[in-house]
């Protein structure tokens, strides 16, 4: 069974339709990239899953949960979350930055909690940035953080949201590298990225966007030989610009 199943979403911001009766399953243990320009859903499409944006129309299911507004706190536990721009507390430490969605959403004990927080953390390699405030770490650190955070909950599903679109192209590897590490213990990815290289060393598969529809999609080789033109354009133009 598929751990996220999508049918027929539609999803609108007033009367602009921007993702138009998507379908999608990913099964337990992959890693799904999804890639597309600037407006074509793609970002859309995924916070709609655990409706941070609520769609107009279709069914989706994570974990064989059914996303509904009577079950969304349940399926949010599920995910794990990550976002481009880190969404930490300044005023917290980082270990707190984790231990408070644990204790405040998920009631675990406190020292459980922390227990879980400084385990993430050294899954991202921050174990000794614990006591520090996000401020006093680099953008890429602070974005570990985030996936440590989103780690913590141990969820079924990890998403992130273009994770280094925010971050210096020097501090870009180390968010990667990361990705990579927690890709290899099999978790289930869904991942907004244009980090081509990422992709070819992660996925196992490749969705792509535009106009707010899957127009191609299929194993990470389609990266080599894209079956449609608009694919193949979008990937050239993209080279172009990280070269």
């Amino acid at each position: 069974m598929a751990v996220v199943s999508v049918r027929n979403l539609h999803v609108a911001y007033g009367t602009l339709e921007v993702v138009k009766g998507v379908d999608l399953d990913v099964a337990q243990g992959e890693k799904v990239v999804i890639m597309g320009p600037s407006g074509s859903g793609k970002s859309t499409f995924l916070r709609s899953l655990i409706w941070l944006v609520k769609p107009r129309q279709g069914r989706i299911l994570i974990d064989g949960v059914e996303v509904r507004q009577e079950t969304l706190r349940e399926v949010r536990k599920r995910v794990g979350f990550v976002f481009q721009h880190y969404n930490l507390f300044p005023h917290l430490k980082v270990v707190d930055n984790i231990v408070l969605p644990l204790v405040k959403v998920h009631k675990l004990p406190y020292k459980e909690a922390v227990a879980r927080a400084r385990e993430a953390l050294s899954l991202v390699g921050l174990e000794d940035k614990a006591n520090a405030y996000p401020l006093q770490l680099s953008g890429g650190q602070q974005q570990r953080v985030a996936i440590a955070r989103a780690l913590a909950k141990n969820p079924k599903v990890l998403m992130l949201d273009e994770p280094t679109s925010a971050l210096d192209p020097e501090l870009v590897e180390e968010v990667l590298q990361v990705l990579e590490d927690i890709a290899r213990r099999g978790t289930t990815m869904l991942i907004v990225t244009h980090e081509v290289d990422f992709a070819l060393d992660v996925a196992d598969r490749v969705v792509f966007f535009e106009g707010g529809k899957i127009v191609e999609e299929g194993p990470v080789e389609i990266l080599y030989n894209p079956r449609t033109e608009r694919f193949r354009q979008f990937l050239r133009r993209l080279h172009k610009r990280v070269t």
